[in-house]
């Protein structure tokens, strides 16, 4: 059935518990431009777009408000789904009420609001100087002029302030009061967005419905009106305006009049020229509220379709990606949780990692570990890479046997077959398709130097890491695990996964399961061949930037600083009697760390610059005017290592002499530094030489270490 409604009967609805989010919907998406493009074309009163809506029952679906990420609310017993339009309503109602709630509840509600909607809007009325859009130029609003312009020409005028639980002491955050309440402070909030010739939006919902009087809305448009009266006033004075021309609409008789002689009837019209401005432009914006939108309202009897429909309606991947799809999909079974909740909660539960795993590692581990150290969900968002794979692996474990790695094709990794798992399949598959990633997570931290999932940049590697983790037999076994280790870095620094990934990691699924699983001769020993050597991305000429045709891959940038890490190197503190041995785990979980005696910090790793650039500067100043020049030579992966902030700090204020009387030292903890190499140079104008020198020797420890790693890893049995 076909309807309408205003945009105020949503949010009425939407607050009665009439009109809800299954929960099968994936989160607020839309970043502030897209907020702004729709505030635009609201603004110039064109159509927004139609809803789509199921009729129900409370329970028919896990339900949530519009705007927030969880929570309770009272839900009527007959509902309405929104199947489509999410996004558009969510920012809506955004822009025009009040979601941080009072002074006491803000912070509550601030946190269980999507990040992208924390934030207050306001129209300036001054912004443009060549469109006075909104008349406040001689206070003369016609809504018939709005019609007029293209919403690309409100933009200008449409100002946003962010609300953090920082900014509590600015005017429009919710949390600010300045002692006062009530009208008071509604007076004094219209006073400060007066001075800045602000009006704001954030409370037209609430005027609306508010019958205990003025609310801010009202109380701004009154003092802008006047201030600009004011202005008017004395422009007239200095002969820089014509009164009769400003005041003859609310005044017909006014060039009859007699400045001295009618003083009172003249100051009447100033003060009609107000009012209306400011009853006018209230009007405008309850109007926006009350403008119609087309709803599609869908019957009662066709919910047990509402997922099929919610997908068929976004299935051409404009509005919603397959991960969303796939959410609908597993809600056709009825349950209070939606998929995207029990991954979430899987993620965050912690998992007791296995000897296999830590026995190699020098530094203390904690049997306890959660995947959320590797930022696998932050704001209740899944990471991308944990979505992405989620669907691939789903994809394998759904279709085909455990193990029939003979049956794997390419195109179940493809959005096609991805689409064609059932229901059920979802379902019973969810768990321990996510309990393989959260493996995959831990062995790249704690065996790869990886702090953050989001940082792989090869992220088809999680597939075949994924696949083998699947089984508790290769989780618990040190042989195992390491050709797992001899893969990854035989592949990441052998390019193996610079192109065609997909096909690369569905044949690296099939190969990497028959040798762990199944022994014999070893497929990558090729790769290892290649390690930092691959022809225009990893080997020496692209990584000291000499490569005219090719940049430093992001890869290798990562790369080269995670193996390092991966080897427990020592922090860069000069004190033989302190060590502080740095690793991913420790870092990613936020460690406190006793540096010196007495002296615990936060473990914060930080991207260092072992040979800084310049003479006579302390190294701080070297190192931030390095980071300006992207293709010095310098700036190479070769010439950087892991240090704590810590000892970043304590080194910052040492000139380069200083600092560099102490690198041998360094040559001994780890970060793969030639102890023989000799840091001094002797012809200052010999300086890209020195430099070339430098990174070759550090290149070629590196290729070392790592080519010794994989021999090791090789000769490791259970």
């Amino acid at each position: 059935m076909d309807t309408v409604k205003s945009i105020k009967d949503v949010f009425v609805e939407n607050t009665e518990g009439k009109l809800v989010l299954p929960n099968f919907q994936r989160g607020f998406q839309w970043k502030v431009y897209d907020q702004k493009k729709l505030l635009s074309t609201v603004l110039s009163m064109l159509p927004i777009g139609s809803i789509l809506l199921l009729e129900g029952e409370k329970g028919d679906f896990s339900t949530r408000q519009l705007c927030y990420v969880s929570g309770d609310f009272k839900q009527k017993s007959e509902c309405y789904y929104l199947l489509d339009g999410q996004q558009r309503m969510s920012t809506l109602r955004a822009l025009f009420s009040n979601l941080f709630g009072t002074q006491g509840e803000w912070e509550k509600n601030y946190d269980n609001l999507y990040r992208d909607l924390r934030y207050r809007w306001f129209i300036d009325v001054r912004a443009s100087e060549n469109d006075d859009i909104f008349g406040f130029d001689t206070l003369n609003f016609k809504l018939s002029n709005i019609k007029k312009y293209e919403p690309s020409q409100f933009m200008e005028n449409i100002k946003e302030y962010k609300i953090t639980k920082q900014n509590k002491k600015e005017w429009y955050h919710p949390a600010y009061t300045n002692g006062l309440k009530g009208n008071k402070l509604k007076n004094h909030l219209a006073d400060k967005a007066n001075e800045e010739n602000l009006i704001p939006l954030y409370n037209i919902y609430e005027t609306m419905t508010d019958v205990e009087g003025k609310g801010l809305l009202e109380y701004t448009l009154e003092k802008l009106a006047n201030k600009q009266v004011n202005e008017l006033k004395a422009e007239v004075r200095d002969g820089l305006r014509d009164v009769t021309e400003i005041l003859s609409r609310v005044e017909p008789d006014i060039e009859e009049l007699d400045p001295k002689d009618d003083e009172g009837v003249i100051e009447s019209a100033w003060y009609r020229l107000a009012a209306d401005w400011s009853r006018n432009m209230l009007s405008y914006f309850k109007g926006l509220l009350e403008q119609k939108m087309h709803a599609i309202q869908l019957p009662a009897d066709e919910i047990s379709r509402a997922t099929a429909i919610f997908e068929s309606i976004n299935r051409g991947g404009i509005s919603l990606n397959t991960f969303d799809l796939i959410v609908a999909k597993a809600a056709r079974i009825r349950s209070e949780r939606t998929l995207t909740q029990k991954i979430i909660e899987q993620l965050e539960k912690d998992i007791e990692l296995p000897y296999s795993l830590t026995k190699p590692l020098k530094d203390r581990v904690e049997r306890k570990w959660a995947s959320t150290s590797m930022k696998t969900v932050e704001e209740n968002k899944i990471a991308n890479p944990i979505r992405d794979q989620f669907l691939s692996m789903l994809s394998l474990f759904s279709h085909l046997e455990y193990g029939n790695t003979d049956g794997i094709k390419i195109d179940f990794i493809k959005k096609e077959k991805q689409l064609s798992i059932t229901p059920d399949q979802v379902n019973d598959k969810a768990e321990v398709t996510i309990n393989s990633l959260i493996r995959a997570c831990a062995f790249l931290q704690f065996r790869c130097g990886k702090l953050n999932v989001n940082d792989l940049n090869h992220k088809l590697m999680l597939l075949p890491l994924s696949y083998l983790l699947r089984n508790d037999a290769v989780w618990n076994s040190e042989e195992k695990l390491a050709k797992l280790e001899y893969w990854y870095w035989s592949s990441l620094f052998g390019g193996s996964y610079r192109e065609r990934q997909n096909q690369r990691s569905i044949d690296d699924v099939k190969d990497l399961h028959a040798w762990v699983e199944g022994g014999g001769k070893n497929p990558f020993e090729n790769r290892k061949n290649k390690v930092l050597d691959y022809e225009g991305y990893s080997d020496l000429k692209v990584l000291l930037n000499e490569d005219k045709d090719n940049s430093i891959p992001a890869a290798m940038d990562r790369g080269i600083l995670e193996f390092i890490l991966s080897e427990q190197p020592r922090d860069f503190i000069f004190n033989e009697n302190v060590e502080v041995f740095l690793s991913a785990w420790r870092a990613a979980g936020e460690e406190v760390v006793e540096f010196e005696k007495g002296k615990k910090r936060l473990l914060i790793l930080e991207d260092h610059h072992i040979y800084p650039l310049g003479a006579g500067r302390t190294i701080g100043q070297s190192s931030k005017e390095l980071r300006k020049k992207a293709k010095h030579i310098l700036n190479s992966p070769l010439n950087r290592t892991y240090i704590s902030s810590y000892s970043n700090m304590l080194i910052s204020d040492h000139s380069p002499a200083e600092y560099i009387k102490h690198l041998k030292e360094l040559t001994l903890w780890g970060h793969c530094i030639n102890s023989n190499l000799n840091w001094t140079n002797d012809d200052e104008n010999l300086n890209e030489e020195f430099y070339k020198s430098l990174l070759e020797s550090r290149y070629k420890e590196l290729k070392k270490a790592i080519k010794v790693r994989l021999d090791n890893l090789l000769r490791i049995k259970d």
